[in-house]
């Protein structure tokens, strides 16, 4: 089976996704699909074809069968499990930084209407991430409807969403911010989303004492919860070191590819 889907950040790029059953596989059915497909994608103006792919075999080694096709990014599929030693650690990390300077708030459901324009500038600075243009639509100038909007896509399916974030008391800005959600309350897994900090507030730790309090809130709102799933750009060093503190762990890594179309998807 073979879907491609414009992006929605740019409809010139399609974005792939690829199954073949491990029965079929080594038998030309995943490269006619792809072939197929690409066709398709030409004719209908798509400049790229994007995907991922698992590293290692067999889908990285068939994303690299294709002339012209190459990686944008390596991607580390992170998991928290909240057991006990990940809940202690966490406890000794859940002091504030700079208390004189940084107060939490926290909320679960959409954002308290006195911080929805400030939230939205924070979350702005998602895309200063390496690679995250690559991976998601700009956000500068999100205003109120833009936070709604985003709020609705990631309830859609029934999902609670809960979000920990820093305020700068001198202003009541919101300087750092952390995403959760969760499918309900007798869930056992849960997505962490974004986290963001302004620059001018990095390397305070805000991002570590925002992750370990929300952990902590997780586990005492949704207790069926056992594991935190995230996915982290390798170039990420800073999240990564946040992640691996509040007891993230690498359980898989995975490719984002890019296959230009102007010359057709041929070996």
């Amino acid at each position: 089976m073979a879907e491609l889907r414009p992006q929605s950040r740019d409809p010139r790029v399609g974005f792939l996704r690829l199954f073949v059953a491990p029965s079929a596989r080594r038998a030309g059915v995943g490269s006619a699909l792809l072939t197929r497909i690409a066709e398709d994608a030409r004719r209908a103006g798509l400049e790229r074809i994007q995907a991922t792919a698992p590293a290692g075999e067999p889908g990285e080694a068939f994303a690299r069968t294709w002339r012209g096709a190459r990686e944008l990014l390596r991607l580390e599929r992170q998991e928290q499990s909240l057991d006990e030693t990940v809940l202690r650690r966490c406890r000794d990390l859940a002091a504030c930084p700079d208390p004189a300077r940084y107060r939490p708030v926290y909320w679960h459901g959409p954002v308290p209407e006195p911080l929805v324009l400030a939230f939205g500038q924070a979350m702005g600075h998602v895309l200063d991430a390496p690679g995250a243009a690559l991976q998601m639509a700009s956000r500068q100038g999100w205003d109120r409807e833009a936070v709604r909007a985003w709020e609705a896509r990631l309830t859609a399916g029934g999902e609670h969403v809960m979000v920990h974030a820093a305020l700068w008391r001198d202003t009541g800005q919101v300087v750092a911010a952390t995403v959760i959600t969760v499918a309900g309350d007798d869930a056992r897994d849960a997505a962490q989303h974004d986290t963001v900090v302004l620059p001018q507030h990095r390397r305070r730790g805000l991002a570590r004492w925002i992750k370990a309090r929300h952990t902590l809130l997780l586990h005492e709102r949704f207790p069926c919860v056992r594991t935190v799933g995230t996915t982290v750009n390798q170039r990420n060093l800073p999240m990564i070191a946040v992640n691996r503190t509040v007891g993230y762990r690498t359980v898989h890594e995975r490719l984002l590819m890019e296959l230009p179309l102007a010359d057709g998807a041929r070996r």
